[in-house]
């Protein structure tokens, strides 16, 4: 096996909640909401989940929406980044599209972080890129 990471995290408020894995094999931790919120029909909210955090250099955190939201009640988040460096206070915004309103409470879990290795890259200007089978078919040249 790999390397053990650890994250570091602080609590920013008394009401917010360490993030945990909900079992050993999850390639996920889940996150938790530090408040009670609606969010109407159709609209969107944005909750401050109130900790930050420190892992080491060459990571990042991603944020994603948890399954079941997404499929049994239509709850989505805006897809984000926290980076290695970053000290601050994790906000997310979350999207209900389903008709009715939904309940966020304290303690619910509402999205979940997943820590992954990401490489050194080096941006180089060109002039000329090499060709590939795609070339520059885009938006819909594969079909359905």
């Amino acid at each position: 096996m790999g390397k053990d990471v650890w994250i570091k995290f602080k609590k920013l408020s008394e009401r917010s909640r360490i993030p945990c894995f909900a079992h050993a094999d999850d390639a996920c931790f889940d996150l938790f909401s530090p408040v009670n919120q609606t969010i109407p029909a159709g609209k969107s909210v944005v909750i401050d989940l109130e900790i930050a955090s420190e892992f080491p250099p060459g990571y990042e955190v991603v944020l994603r929406p948890r399954s079941g939201m997404g499929i049994k009640k239509a709850l989505f988040i805006h897809l984000g980044t926290i980076d290695a460096g970053y000290r601050g206070n994790w906000i997310v915004r979350l999207f209900n599209f389903s008709e009715e309103p939904y309940d966020i409470h304290q303690e619910d879990r509402i999205v979940q972080g997943a820590l992954r290795k990401i490489p050194t890259v080096h941006i180089l200007e060109s002039f000329d890129l090499s060709p590939s089978e795609r070339g520059e078919n885009g938006l819909g040249s594969t079909g359905r």
